[in-house]
């Protein structure tokens, strides 16, 4: 069985939306002088690597091109054992690292621990705090060969699949993230789909869960799996429900996602603990 949980890493852009009800007068609206917003992209997590700090400002409706990058900011994270981690900007000095800020010192962080971030951009002040929960571990990943993708593959050799299996601790409520990736590339079934899931739609044991995605022999796929706060799931559960609305008759207007953020900025400060599980794609051994 496979679920539809509902990454990429995540990059927010502005949206809007034109509106015209009633068949007397026609409303314009000058969607050229959208106010620009910042955009703040967070995550802290309990491994030595891996933080970071991406910003970003918003385009207004016509603009072309990627999304300006910040790269003048003040950025910082603390927690609430008195630590303060200075972040600075793309200390490599590589184009796509732009707008990235990563720790002057590495550290990792610690379940049970509140991280808050402060941003400084053009004298504005931003910030977000959440606390690091725990994740549940990977158990396994197993190979197997779907069949009807077998005598119909979209690609030639790509039919394996991905299992995977996990136990989920009941006596908590937990929300989990999840990404997936081929060969250090992310994969997903349709490029809008975020894949997130809580405990009640889990249960207790995680078994025979397909991911994302074919696969060939001699990839390496990895599978990671990240605890998030009851208000880092509504931020995921937003996002996905925006990506995915229809703009249909029915369909409700465009809203910006609920996130941790203040000053109206846009994104989400993550702070998450990581279980990650590793597996080449070789031939299942009952083959």
């Amino acid at each position: 069985m496979k679920i539809q949980f509902k990454n990429t890493y995540l990059t927010l852009l502005a949206l809007a939306a034109l509106f015209t009800m009633g068949c007397e007068e026609t409303v314009t609206l000058d969607l050229g002088q959208l106010e620009e917003r910042v955009v703040i992209e967070g995550l802290v997590t309990n491994e030595q690597n891996g933080h970071f700090v991406k910003l970003t400002r918003t385009r207004n409706f016509y603009s072309t091109g990627p999304a300006e990058r910040i790269q003048d900011a003040t950025v910082s994270v603390s927690d609430d054992n008195g630590n303060t981690y200075q972040f600075v900007h793309n200390p490599m000095g590589t184009a796509d690292d732009n707008g990235f800020y990563y720790p002057q010192t590495n550290f990792q962080g610690q379940v049970g621990t509140t991280y808050s971030l402060s941003v400084v951009v053009d004298g504005e002040q931003y910030g977000a705090s959440e606390e690091l929960l725990p994740v549940t571990a990977i158990d396994s990943l197993t190979v197997i060969i779907d069949e009807e993708e077998l005598e119909d593959p979209e690609e030639e050799g790509r039919f394996y699949e991905v299992l995977f299996y996990a136990s989920e601790p009941q006596d908590r409520k937990d929300q989990y993230l999840f990404k997936f990736y081929n060969n250090g590339e992310i994969v997903k079934d349709f490029p809008t789909d975020i894949y997130f899931s809580d405990d009640d739609l889990l249960g207790e044991r995680i078994d025979d869960l397909e991911i994302a995605g074919f696969y060939k022999l001699g990839e390496m796929v990895e599978v990671e799996m990240y605890s998030l706060t009851q208000e880092a799931f509504i931020f995921y559960s937003d996002l996905f429900n925006l990506l995915n609305n229809d703009g249909g008759m029915f369909s409700p207007p465009p809203a910006d996602p609920r996130n941790n953020l203040s000053n109206g900025a846009l994104g989400y400060f993550q702070v998450s603990s990581v279980s990650r599980e590793q597996i080449m794609i070789e031939e299942p051994e009952d083959n």
